[in-house]
């Protein structure tokens, strides 16, 4: 299970140190080597810390930063993503993780959602989590089926993902998955489908698709200046950001 995190900890430099976390109502940034990244929090501690607040700024390196997504204290995990963002969501990553990886390529300027077009039609599709702002694109398939750890009216509740995701044609994956450690187990739940991860706290790691992920759909942030967090919006990009200035962009392969 925790493969996955392993390979995108693991070219993260741990001779950089962290310059600065902040930590929003709804969203953590982290900044290092010149870079910054961000991911949705959850302030959940139901389990303590792996490292106290005074600590996470005190001499920790990037590595060690990023390595706090393992942590089951979603708070600090919330860390761990945005650290883990830092790193490859930045240009020149980008651009060596595409060459590295043959038949991965940048897509168009396009909502993720509205890319498929006809091809949802007669698809079943799933979601995990709510997307309201794609909710009309989504329309189009064949059956929909949104799966929702606090499900409201028309949901399945998250742990219909055992039987329902093994049988779809579409799946889009929050990104958060990372944060609360369900990604692992629903990617090995949907090999039959084309799964897209889309929203601020996706990677864009080109070693995710080597664990079944077809389409990576994130945020990359273009003013590292601006240090104002304040609660997502919903772009037409097809990701939810708390960073005031950011360029949505997506890859397959």
């Amino acid at each position: 299970m925790w493969e996955l995190y392993e390979r995108l900890i693991e070219p993260i430099p741990d001779d950089v140190p962290v310059d600065e976390i902040i930590v929003g109502t709804s969203c953590t940034m982290v900044r290092a080597g010149g870079a910054a990244g961000a991911a949705a929090n959850q302030r959940l501690e139901s389990r303590p810390r792996i490292l106290e607040e005074e600590e996470w700024e005190r001499g920790m390196t990037w590595r060690q930063a990023a390595s706090l997504i393992s942590s089951w204290n979603f708070l600090e995990a919330g860390i761990g993503a945005a650290a883990i963002n830092a790193y490859y969501n930045r240009e020149s990553v980008l651009m060596d993780g595409i060459a590295a990886y043959e038949g991965v390529k940048i897509l168009e300027s396009c909502d993720t959602f509205a890319a498929p077009g006809d091809a949802f039609s007669g698809k079943k599709v799933a979601t995990i989590g709510h997307f309201h702002y794609a909710e009309h694109y989504l329309e189009k398939a064949g059956e929909l089926f949104v799966l929702e750890r606090e499900p409201r009216q028309g949901d399945y509740p998250d742990t219909a993902c055992e039987y329902i995701l093994p049988n779809m044609d579409y799946i889009y994956i929050t990104g958060f998955t990372l944060v609360n450690k369900t990604l692992p187990r629903l990617l090995e739940l949907s090999g039959n489908a084309r799964v897209i991860l889309v929203g601020p706290s996706v990677p864009m790691a080109p070693a995710l698709f080597e664990f079944g992920v077809k389409e990576l759909a994130g945020t990359l942030i273009t003013d590292r200046k601006d240090r104002t967090l304040h609660p997502p919006r919903q772009p037409p990009g097809g990701s939810a950001s708390g960073i005031p200035v950011e360029q949505d962009i997506r890859f397959n392969n």
